[in-house]
């Protein structure tokens, strides 16, 4: 039995279609699971995207009628050539007016469903990827999200207009089927034939089509890892030829194999049309060939079976190309759900909670905090292990953390900013612990430059005052000649690794929040901003109150700290008191 995905109070409210139902993968097979797959798509593209309650349904009830009153107005004219113009010539011109008239809103229509469709699924993934945990953000194939968000999102929401071309030609086929077997009861069982034979041929084709999808899909998301490879590693790329090269190589060879296999999806997608376009030209052979002798020679017949064929051939064409797009729609349904499916079980719930300001603190306290950190792709792998940690922090107080790669360092920045939740122990806020109402506000009194920082082109959520006080920190970090600010952008973020750090810390500065986090700050920095750094900023943020929790290997720096904490193997081994040397 499929069951619906919930999604929050918030995502309703802002009217954003929630509904997503699971379905069996395209490449299992049997007729229920076909059944489902199908019919969760069409309720996705009918009732969920709102094409069901749109003036579109009543457009296209208005097109399909109208095109039915042209051809009974042809058929009726010419049967009656010899008596002059009469009631039919008024019918035909008014069903061709209103035929021209609806198609081209249903054109507008159309296009504003596809357009609404899509941006209601990519804001809701939006929402959901904004509020990931940091599990989720760590190990998620970044490729797999980017691919489901962009590419995805455009194939289903085509989709849209597939099921309003279906229901035109439904709607005309059950209009002029009994008027075809009125005007030739041949002619009617050789179009139910031809139907059936366009039906077949379709539902034999369609599976292993959606197989080969399946996989170029697979494979562009692949594609879009390695482009995010080439732009995040271009610098390791230009040092080492071998490694450009062999990058290069699996590139191309996915480029190559998503187009193999779309290719052989196309293929038979296409042959599944010419099935369709086949038997509407058999139809079309019989007519011309079979009635005549079947009907006596009757051409009067002949003429209006051959109207008939030729008005509904178009929208019976579609019906047939359709078939192929509605199976690309469910391809790209289920990749997307997989995707959002991931994201809505990694959701932070202390995002989700309205939380109340924390104006000030006093102490954090870590007691006997534990976490087991496991990759998400690979269950079996070695599980890194921080913990028991029993420590804490006050205002005004400056800690340094040291220790080798691999010793817990950045996990426990990450603990103790409550970006990760532990799975033993609590986190105290003066002496209360931690709730997940109360986790996001706690996390509001961080601010700071991780190791993977990354620098946005705007001052995202900063206010005036902020703004003012931006434009200060990067006078005094030195960084007024290479950058300003235009409203709340920055006139530039191409800039050397020392410089985009301090242009990070600037920002962080900015915020003037009472906790304040670097990972190795100082690592990339020339001497000079590696002294400002210690002898004056560090000092100016703990007598302003703040407190300082740096991570740093310069050992010949540490007495300038109120307290040093040694890492190894996930274990404090040293928690000392200092005594600054100003």
């Amino acid at each position: 039995m499929s069951k619906a995905i919930n999604v929050s109070t918030e995502q309703r409210e802002a009217g954003v279609a929630t509904e997503f139902r699971e379905i069996p993968a395209p490449h299992v097979r049997g007729m229920r699971a076909m059944v489902e797959r199908r019919l969760a798509v069409l309720r996705f593209l009918t009732i969920t995207s709102g094409v069901i309650r749109d003036p579109i349904v009543i457009l296209t009830f208005i097109a399909s009628f109208s095109r039915s009153g042209m051809i009974l107005g042809i058929n009726e004219t010419a049967k009656n050539a010899g008596q002059g113009l009469g009631w039919s010539v008024l019918i035909l011109l008014f069903s061709a007016s209103v035929m021209v008239v609806s198609t081209y809103y249903q054109r507008l229509r159309t296009f504003s469903l596809i357009a609404g469709t899509m941006a209601k699924l990519r804001k809701r993934m939006a929402r959901h990827l904004l509020r990931a945990n940091v599990d989720f953000l760590h190990s998620s194939p970044h490729g797999q999200v980017y691919a489901a968000m962009t590419d995805e999102t455009g194939t289903l929401s085509n989709g849209v207009i597939t099921v309003i071309e279906a229901i035109e030609a439904v709607v005309l086929l059950s209009i002029i089927l009994p008027y075809l077997f009125y005007v030739s009861w041949s002619a009617g069982i050789a179009a139910m034939v031809a139907v059936l034979i366009g039906v077949v041929g379709y539902i034999l084709l369609d599976l292993p089509a959606r197989r080969y999808d399946l996989i170029a899909s697979k494979l562009f998301s692949e594609y879009c890892d390695r482009v995010g490879d080439m732009l995040s590693g271009w610098r390791e790329l230009r040092q080492r030829g071998t490694r450009r090269a062999a990058l290069e190589q699996e590139t191309v060879q996915v480029i190559d194999d998503n187009l193999s296999n779309s290719f052989l999806s196309e293929r038979l997608y296409s042959a599944s049309s010419i099935v369709g376009q086949s038997a509407i030209i058999l139809l079309l052979c019989f007519t011309v060939i079979a009635i005549p002798v079947i009907q006596g020679g009757d051409t009067t017949t002949m003429f209006q079976v051959l109207t008939i064929v030729f008005l509904t051939n178009g929208p019976i064409e579609q019906l047939f190309n359709l078939m192929p797009l509605l199976s690309r729609a469910e391809t790209a349904y289920y990749k997307i759900q997989t995707v959002e499916k991931s994201l809505i079980n990694s959701q932070s719930k202390s995002l989700e909670i309205k939380h109340p300001e924390i104006a000030k603190f006093e102490t954090i306290e870590l007691k006997g905090v534990e976490t087991f950190i496991r990759e998400l792709e690979n269950p079996d792998s070695e599980v890194f292990h921080l913990g028991p940690i029993n420590l804490s922090f006050k205002a005004g107080e400056t800690v340094f953390i040291c220790g080798g790669n691999g010793s817990g360092k950045t996990t426990l920045l990450s603990l103790i900013t409550g970006l990760r939740h532990p799975d033993k122990g609590e986190i105290l806020l003066d002496g209360k612990s931690l709730t997940e109402a109360s986790t996001s506000g706690y996390r509001e009194l961080f601010t700071g430059v991780f190791s993977g920082f990354h620098l946005f082109n705007r001052a995202y959520g900063m206010d005036a005052s902020e703004i003012k006080e931006l434009e200060r920190r990067i006078s005094q970090l030195g960084l007024s000649d290479r950058v300003s600010m235009h409203d709340d952008s920055f006139s530039s973020t191409s800039l050397s690794a020392g410089q985009s750090r301090r242009l990070a810390l600037a920002v962080a500065l900015a915020e003037q929040r009472q906790i304040i986090i670097l990972d190795e700050f100082a690592a990339d920095q020339d001497p000079a901003n590696r002294a400002f750094f210690y002898d004056v900023l560090v000092p100016e943020l703990s007598a302003s109150g703040s407190l300082v929790v740096a991570v740093t290997h310069d050992d010949h720096q540490f007495h300038k700290c109120d307290r040093l904490i040694k890492m190894e193997g996930g274990q404090v081994i040293s928690n000392e008191i200092q005594v600054r040397k100003e």
